[in-house]
């Protein structure tokens, strides 16, 4: 299988995290670790020959018999920097000097975008994930052929390159543009809807995790796709389901392979079984740092298309001001009524107990009272501080952030 895709160094804060793969490297790794012969097209900085170079060189990193390199020159090392998983990334440098594209012909191909230039594919069978940091590309649009595509696409993206607000509209946007045999839409917690020839035939479930590292998942979404479809022959529909499969393994693991195993064979789907579903976001916001952390987890279930309920956003903040005692119990019940509706609204809470919030331990225990699931985030808390809520039905803690997400958004469907 031929691989066009990107080699770059990905840095997270928390959890800590300094790797050299870009979605190239990485599912060039995940297919010649399933025994796919591999020859994958990228660019490659002059830096990679110095000594003293930050990077390392991807051939030296990636070792493998079965995988074969084709390095392009381009002029910068690029480096992705990620506060945590589910952050959007800083490039650097933000603008790539932009170098000849790459020309490859085969038979079955995996192309992703680059930040340095692009590819043009000729092949019979091809999956094209543009993951592009701005609007998504066309496939067509640079000369690239297939015989039978298939186009790898999150939510917002395909609403991006469809033009259009209303995905079955996008979709036939697409459809016209690419008359793509196959299109895949990730919609994260909610696992992937798969359309053929324009039309919706399934949705492949997510797959549950106890931990979530999101970098590099959707690389190995396409190339757990691509080596079912293409190389095994699979349906669309059981090709993107051993993808969600071997997604979460990754997601739990950072395992980057595309064979099934006795792991993947026993991984729960995530079942919405209510109607709606709503997230209480329970959590101090009175220093900078506390409402950060707040309007990333508001931001976060956003981009999952989960409801939310904010307190900071809905009820606002208690006005300390006031002096007149009558006024000041009414904007005391206004906040706490408020609160409290609020949970009654919702169907699981997320919980930052970092720093042990009078407010928030009081909307945990409400909730537990409700019989609501809550998931708390917890970086610092003593082990003893916790027992409560590990003790109590339906209450989990972790200390990472992207898990704390979306373990929260799946417990909001469950009743």
């Amino acid at each position: 299988m031929i691989v066009c895709g990107g080699y770059y160094r990905e840095i997270c804060v928390t959890p800590g995290h300094d790797d050299y793969f870009g979605s190239g490297g990485r599912a060039a790794l995940a297919l010649s670790l399933g025994g796919v012969s591999v020859d994958w097209y990228y660019y490659r900085s002059a830096s990679f020959d110095e000594n003293e170079s930050k990077f390392y060189s991807p051939e030296k990193l990636l070792t493998l018999s079965a995988l074969t390199h084709h390095p392009h020159l381009s002029d910068e090392a690029v480096v992705f920097r990620y506060f945590h998983p589910l952050s959007a990334p800083i490039y650097s440098p933000a603008k790539p000097t932009q170098k000849e594209k790459i020309v490859v012909k085969g038979d079955n191909i995996l192309r992703f975008g680059y930040m340095e230039g692009d590819a043009e594919v000729h092949g019979k069978k091809v999956v094209f994930d543009p993951q592009s940091p701005h609007k998504p590309v066309s496939f067509k649009e640079n000369g690239s052929t297939a015989a039978s595509l298939a186009i790898v696409l999150n939510a917002k993206e395909v609403l991006a390159l469809g033009g259009s607000d209303d995905e079955t509209t996008a979709i036939a946007n697409i459809q016209e543009i690419d008359t793509p045999a196959i299109i895949l839409v990730k919609a994260g917690s909610e696992g992937c809807r798969v359309y053929e020839n324009g039309a919706q035939i399934g949705v492949v479930p997510a797959y549950l995790t106890s931990r979530i590292y999101k970098i590099g998942s959707g690389d190995v979404f396409s190339a757990a796709f691509a080596y079912h479809w293409a190389e095994k022959d699979l349906a669309p529909l059981e090709a993107a389901d051993a993808a969600s499969r071997c997604t979460a393994r990754y997601c739990n693991s950072i395992i980057p392979s595309v064979e099934l195993d006795d792991d993947t064979d026993v991984l729960k789907p995530i079942k919405k079984n209510r109607e709606w579903a709503r997230v209480y976001i329970a959590g101090p916001f009175f220093t900078m740092a506390e409402l950060w952390l707040i309007e990333q987890a508001c931001a976060a279930f956003e981009d999952l298309g989960i409801e939310y309920f904010s307190p900071i956003h809905k009820i606002g903040p208690m006005d300390h001001d006031i002096k007149d005692p009558i006024k000041k119990q009414a904007e005391m019940d206004r906040i706490v009524k408020g609160d409290l509706d609020g949970i009654e609204q919702c169907s699981a809470v997320f919980a930052i107990i970092d720093g042990k919030d009078l407010g928030t331990i009081f909307e945990i225990g409400y909730a537990v009272k409700k019989k609501l699931p809550i998931v708390a985030l917890s970086q610092n808390s003593k082990e003893g501080d916790l027992t409560m809520i590990l003790g109590s039905e339906r209450c989990f803690v972790t200390h990472d952030f992207a898990s704390a997400i979306y373990r929260a958004a799946w417990e909001s469907w469950i009743e």
